[in-house]
């Protein structure tokens, strides 16, 4: 059975689109996480409810363990890797949205388009068409 927030890859020669099939806003809480989110590749982004608006902190992708796994170790106050945004997520009440990737490759490509970084160099032109439900899932 196919995700819902599956991401679509349409080659065309040297040009490429991906649709990205963003999943509703979950509040990050370790028990909504772990029920919702899947354990496979991809992109998400977790953002900061400030006075109402919510503002982008951190668009990460995911490959190895999974979505589920990196999203619970930003959370986990018990980790002993590097997080620089704990204070943040642990003061403020913090929302993610995840679509799923399944090759490390195309993680790469859309994750150029939107945060500019190293570009993957297998295609001329990228294109990325998000689609977004305004939906919150909350505890």
């Amino acid at each position: 059975m196919k995700n819902p927030h599956q991401s679509v890859k349409v080659e065309s020669g040297m040009f490429v689109r991906y649709t990205l099939n963003w999943s509703p806003y979950v509040e990050l809480d370790r028990y909504l996480i772990h029920g919702i989110v899947p354990s496979e590749g991809g992109i998400f982004q977790i953002f900061v409810n400030r006075k109402g608006q919510l503002h982008l902190l951190l668009t990460e992708k995911s490959y190895y363990g999974g979505l589920r796994n990196r999203i619970r170790e930003l959370m986990d106050p018990l980790y002993m890797g590097k997080n620089i945004h704990r204070q943040t997520l642990d003061d403020n009440q913090c929302f993610v949205r995840y679509s799923v990737l399944l090759s490390i490759n195309d993680m790469y490509d859309v994750m150029h388009f939107l945060t500019g970084s190293q570009p993957s160099d297998r295609y001329e032109e990228i294109y990325v068409l998000e689609k977004e439900s305004m939906f919150v899932r909350k505890v």
